[in-house]
Formats: structure tokens, sequence, C-alpha cells
């Protein structure tokens, strides 16, 4: 079964701690989208002690829409579970992957829409997890979904049978299938839980798929 991984866009915490509670004990790994308003053009709670407070089950990824993330490794390693930096962000990638590899804990990369998969071929003897986004404009949810990231999975999948991959942005219960068909492991969800008029049935409908 494919992970429903619920993103979190918080003004501030109380915002963020509102939201994983709302999905506690309905899934197993929550996405912080964490944004510097420079990367991607909105900003966001973005202070990764304020997790320190938290007593929930759920494992939890920083998706780090910001420019220059090797400087904020450190700060947020001690929180998460999972890493997420978008290879675009950084021309320090290779000092990242080392960083992580010395400490205990998952690092993802990430590509916006539009940067070629190809890009990924030197990492991915190494790295694991991969998240597309699959929307042309990061940074809010709603935006609405580019059905090009399914062949872009494909492309992976058939290169990399054992990567996870995620995919990001827009996604729906309607989309959802072909994506799963494609090879996607990971549903990254944001609006289509977010304005649902009930989170429970709508995260159960995607584990369903």
């Amino acid at each position: 079964m494919a992970e429903v991984i619920p993103a979190i866009i918080g003004a501030d915490f109380k915002e963020v701690k509102h939201k994983l509670d709302l999905v506690e004990g309905l899934v197993s790994w929550a996405q912080l989208d964490i944004m510097d308003g420079f990367f991607a053009p909105s900003y966001s709670w973005a202070t990764p002690d304020d997790l320190e407070q938290l007593h929930g089950k759920i494992k939890l990824e920083a998706h780090l829409m910001i420019e220059e993330p090797e400087e904020f490794i450190a700060s947020w390693s001690g929180v998460v579970d999972r890493i997420l930096v978008h290879v675009e962000s950084t021309e320090r990638l290779e000092d990242i992957i080392k960083q992580l590899q010395t400490l205990p804990i998952q690092l993802g990369l990430v590509l916006l829409a539009e940067t070629p998969v190809e890009v990924l071929d030197p990492y991915l003897d190494r790295i694991k997890h991969v998240q597309l986004m699959a929307i042309d404009e990061i940074g809010f949810h709603g935006h609405p979904f580019n059905p090009e990231v399914i062949n872009r999975v494909k492309a992976i999948r058939e290169k990399h049978p054992d990567v996870t991959i995620a995919v990001d942005g827009g996604v729906s219960l309607v989309n959802a299938p072909a994506l799963l068909a494609a090879g996607v492991n990971n549903l990254v969800v944001g609006s289509a839980i977010w304005n649902s008029n009930d989170i429970n049935k709508t995260i159960k409908q995607f584990q369903n798929l």
C-alpha cells in the first residue's frame, strides 16, 4: 500500500501543530513544507526547535524549499526523520549527502517540474528517496496538477526500480490511481486533505487506492 503523506504549510507553529493533531493516528508520516520566501515565493513557519514540543507518533519529513539548505541541515536533523532537499537549491549537494550520511536521518532529493529527471542519475546509487513536484509553481496548496509528472515517474522507475518515489503537488483522488500505476510509492497530499469536509474519510480513500 502506498504511503499517504499530508503536506503541511503553516503560517506559525500553532497551525502546524493543529494540522498534525488532525491526522494523528491516520497516517505514519507528515511533510512539513518549509519556505524562505526566496527559493519558494511564499514564507512559512520554519523554527525546528518548536518540534520538540510534539508528542505524537507521526514521523516527520522537512521539505526544505529554501536557498542554501546546507546551512540549515544541522538544525532540522535533530527533530525530523527525513530531510528533503531540492537539487536546484544548492551548489553543495555532495556536501549535504556526506553530512547526512553521518547522521541517523534519511535524505530525499526533490526536483522541480521543469528539471530533467536525468540530473538524479549521479546520486541514486546512494539516495533512495526521490520527490517529484507535480505543480509548476511551488509554495502554495491548490495549484493545478501537471500530468507530465506521470512520465517522469515512469522514467525514474524504469532505471531505478528500488528507489522510493514520492509525488507532491495537486495530488487528488482523480489522478492518484495513474500515479500509483506509474510506480509512485508515496502520495504527498495537501489541498485534497485540508479542503475536505471529512479528513478521516478522505485519507482512508487515498489509502484504499
